[in-house]
């Protein structure tokens, strides 16, 4: 018995010492050197699973057609993917001068838009200080001569002007001839220097 026990044990030791090393070292050096000289391991498994009748279920059938692709396929479709490249490349050229035009009208509105903005701006404050200007007249028109006379000795010569723009000639007569003599002389001077 002790033979036998021998024999069994020194194949059992045959198989785990020698050839098990053996095979892993072939499987290793096929994996990483076949690709090396030429043999694609993986695409040569995928295809001997989906010819196997058991794992030819769990190897999708895409990656075996993908497999299968000839270099005149992949050629033909690189091509049309350079094409399609090219007119992504000439649709993103327009898209991106289109958008630099719109961008320079939404410049030029917003320009003009500010400008008009502003002109509508000076434009009430000149409305209104013509306003002003009407109604302050209308006011000196209403008031007595030697009381409007007697508010205009306390303002300056050009002030005085300007109260006076928009009176009536009668009611100016009348006022200036109430006011402090020097100064309805300087407002009268400065009157006939801007009609001449």
């Amino acid at each position: 018995m002790t033979n036998e026990k021998k024999k069994g044990n020194g194949f059992k030791t045959f198989l785990l010492a020698v050839l098990l090393p053996l095979v892993v070292v072939f499987m290793l050096a096929l994996f990483f050197i076949g690709p090396l000289i030429g043999i694609d391991v993986i695409a040569s498994g995928k295809k001997w699973a989906a010819d196997t009748p058991v794992l030819s279920s769990l190897v999708s059938e895409e990656l075996v057609v993908a497999e299968t692709e000839t270099p005149n396929d992949l050629k033909a479709e690189n091509n049309s993917l350079l094409v399609e490249l090219e007119q992504t490349k000439s649709d993103l050229e327009q898209a991106q001068l289109s958008l630099t035009e719109t961008q320079d009208e939404l410049e030029s509105i917003k320009s003009t838009v500010a400008e008009q903005e502003q002109t509508a701006a000076t434009d009430v404050a000149s409305q209104t200080t013509v306003d002003r200007s009407k109604e302050l007249a209308k006011t000196y028109e209403l008031m007595s001569a030697k009381a409007a006379a007697a508010i205009l000795n306390e303002l300056t010569v050009d002030e005085v002007i300007i109260q006076l723009a928009d009176v009536k000639a009668e009611t100016k007569s009348a006022i200036l001839a109430k006011m402090d003599t020097e100064k309805a002389a300087a407002v009268v001077r400065i009157w006939s220097e801007e009609t001449s």
